[in-house]
């Protein structure tokens, strides 16, 4: 989220208008009031900068529709995906939503008519546990551990990068995640005697990635430089640190683990969220419809306390529904 020389110029123009000021007050308001995560407001900030530096008014009752429908079209002007889109649209509406909330008019906005951007589909990138070997082979000792505690324990490059000796209990890591959640996570008996070495060897005494001074983490783009080396070596050239939670979940999964077991040891909220993690059955569908609707398809009865559990679901459905349209 580097801003780009021509952009902090407009932006450094633009701090002394009414415009930057109340959304200096927004941020204040987020992060002293709502007490938001830093993930979510490096969002916030970066959002606010960009809108700033691009969107002219000079005061926030001023901003129609016709200036978000610009703003749109230059975030797609230069590319950027519309997933990220989506997401910058949701950080101005928030915006937008406290300020009516607080009796501000904005009277040329209707967040009905704000558009959403046709998100290509997500990225389906996952390794087995065979490619990490593969990958495993040509890391040195930093970016083999890196790699390891990712694919073992499912993290984030943000929660990898800022790892500190404070945070390893033998075998398990206790750390803060996404959303501000404590989480918990377990690497494997080889990751840790070779985490303890270079902890030993490298004197860590705080982070575990440590910067050349040696007071604060490695940021995520050197991370992420490190970690990319021994992928492309060994034949991969499209890695992402966040396949290696894609790997995570897809490895889980193929050992027998239920849906509920992957949401907790992911960390996620809802198991919508999960789904998306598993490519277990990326390109089986064939052997799949052979299995169970092809002609060798055979019929399968159900146990009488599973068919009893179903009906019973289906009538509380029901009754449901018929209470949700009496009330309509």
């Amino acid at each position: 989220m580097k801003m780009n020389l021509l952009k902090k110029r407009k932006l450094d123009k633009r701090m002394n208008t009414e415009f930057a000021k109340q959304l200096d007050g927004y941020l204040d308001y987020c992060q002293n009031v709502k007490c938001l995560s830093k993930q979510t407001m490096a969002g916030k900030k970066w959002v606010c900068k960009a809108l700033i530096a691009e969107m002219p008014v000079e005061d926030i009752r001023e901003m129609t529709n016709d200036h978000i429908n610009k703003w749109i079209e230059l975030q797609t002007s230069r590319g950027v995906s519309g997933r990220s889109i989506n997401g910058r649209i949701r950080h101005l509406i928030a915006v937008i939503n406290h300020f009516t909330d607080d009796g501000v008019m904005i009277p040329g906005v209707r967040i009905r008519k704000i558009p959403k951007v046709k998100e290509s589909p997500a990225r389906r990138n996952y390794y087995s546990e065979e490619q990490i070997a593969q990958v495993l082979r040509y890391a040195d000792r930093m970016e083999w551990l890196m790699i390891k505690l990712c694919f073992d324990c499912g993290l984030r490059l943000s929660e990898l990068t800022r790892l500190r000796l404070s945070n390893i209990d033998g075998q398990m890591i206790k750390f803060i995640g996404k959303g501000s959640k404590a989480r918990e996570a377990y690497m494997r008996p080889e990751t840790y005697r070779k985490l303890q070495d270079w902890i030993a060897c490298n004197g860590i005494t705080d982070y575990l990635w440590p910067n050349n001074r040696g007071n604060a983490p490695l940021c995520p783009d050197a991370v992420r430089i490190i970690m990319r080396k021994p992928f492309y070596e060994a034949g991969f050239n499209d890695f992402h640190p966040h396949a290696l939670r894609h790997s995570f979940a897809t490895d889980l999964q193929k050992h027998g683990a239920s849906l509920l077991e992957m949401q907790a040891m992911l960390g996620h909220s809802n198991a919508a969220t999960t789904q998306r993690y598993i490519h277990g059955l990326d390109g089986q569908l064939e052997n799949l419809f052979e299995k169970y609707k092809g002609d060798n398809a055979e019929a399968v009865t159900m146990p009488a306390t599973q068919t009893k559990m179903e009906e019973d679901s289906a009538k509380k459905i029901a009754k449901v529904f018929n209470m949700l349209m009496q009330a309509a």
